[in-house]
């Protein structure tokens, strides 16, 4: 049987994933012969439908999409369209977003083959960051979004071609004909991060102290600190971005050395760009997953990590630097380490 956490993760990921293609609509020439010509489109999935015939009506909080005056999934279905269609629907008194920006939406999603809510992060009082400089977001938010402005509200309706494409997205019930409908409220805009930006924070004692500008490694003395007991997470500088959740795609840039004698052995900046890794999915130590979960984008925080949420205590007998005479050749080198990180936390997606 699937995991229940597994499925909470696949569940925070959704709404940024029905945004994301999975691939790009096919290019060779069988596939565009298969899904362009009007006559075509018209004949497999109906007559086009105009997005200016859809309203929104909110209980509260809470958006429903309305078709000439009915309820969406009772209206003349399946509304069909074959080119992008947009419709502000409340104007927006904050700034234009830029082309490169990473903007803050709440959003609903409606098939428009069924008329069946998709995904709709108004229920949970969410939010979804759309990274404009992120090619696999679908076109008609590339497109569309720059020039708009935090606060705006629009109706966007996507037909297949420029959305999953002939392969449709079985796992949100979207099919290889099915026109996506989707209602926007534009919450915020910010230029993607670089580096941690934010308020100082005054570490406690005895933990390790950190020299770092954000565009190198990060310099970290270890001489005095103390050995963890238990996870240290201690933020350097807080950020005013949103919290880490479980289930996004983070982006940080990191630096980290071994308490033992603080030699660096491993950092981002060396590699020229930041990491990626999603929370949850098992792709780094234990001690990344708790710790930097809570935390806002825009902080630095410095994690001192136990041999136990890192690589694994050293096995009985061996001697400080985690090694004996008949050593796993399969163990991590730096297995039975305490070790110390310090983190940028640029995104969460």
């Amino acid at each position: 049987m699937r995991s229940p956490r597994f499925r909470f993760l696949a569940a925070a990921a959704a709404p940024l994933l029905l945004v994301v293609a999975a691939c790009s609509p096919g290019t060779d020439g069988d596939d565009v012969a298969a899904t362009s010509g009007d006559d075509a489109a018209v004949t497999s999935a109906g007559p086009a439908a105009s997005l200016a015939d859809v309203s929104v009506e909110k209980d509260g909080d809470t958006p429903t999409l309305t078709w000439d005056g009915q309820p969406f999934a009772e209206g003349d279905l399946p509304f069909v369209t074959y080119e992008t269609q947009t419709e502000q629907v409340a104007a927006g008194d904050g700034d234009e977003v830029p082309e490169t920006a990473e903007v803050e939406v709440r959003y609903l999603a409606v098939n428009g083959a069924n008329g069946e809510q998709i995904v709709s992060t108004f229920e949970n009082e969410e939010t979804v960051t759309m990274d404009l400089n992120n090619e696999s977001l679908f076109p008609a938010f590339l497109e569309n979004l720059p020039g708009t402005q935090v606060g705006e509200a629009l109706l966007m309706a996507l037909p297949a071609s420029e959305a999953f494409g002939p392969a449709g997205n079985p796992q949100f019930g979207v099919g290889p004909e099915d026109t996506m409908v989707f209602y926007l409220e534009i919450e915020e805009a910010n230029e993607p991060l670089t580096q941690a930006e934010g308020e100082q924070v005054e570490p406690e004692d005895g933990l390790p102290t950190v020299e770092a500008d954000g565009q190198s490694p990060a310099q970290i003395d270890v001489e005095g600190a103390d050995a963890p007991e238990e996870l240290v997470v201690q933020p350097l500088i807080e950020g005013e971005r949103k919290e880490v959740q479980p289930g996004q795609l983070v982006r940080v840039h990191y630096t980290g050395v071994t308490l033992s004698d603080g030699e660096q052995f491993d950092t981002s900046y060396e590699r020229g760009e930041p990491f990626e890794f999603q929370v949850g999915a098992g792709r780094v130590i234990p001690g990344w997953e708790e710790g930097l979960i809570g935390q806002t984008v825009g902080s630095r925080v410095l994690l001192v990590i136990p041999a136990a949420q890192a690589y694994g205590e050293a096995p009985e007998g061996a001697d400080d630097a985690g090694s004996t005479a008949t050593a796993d050749p399969q163990a991590h080198p730096l297995e039975g380490e305490d070790l110390v990180f310090v983190v940028d936390i640029l995104g969460a997606y």
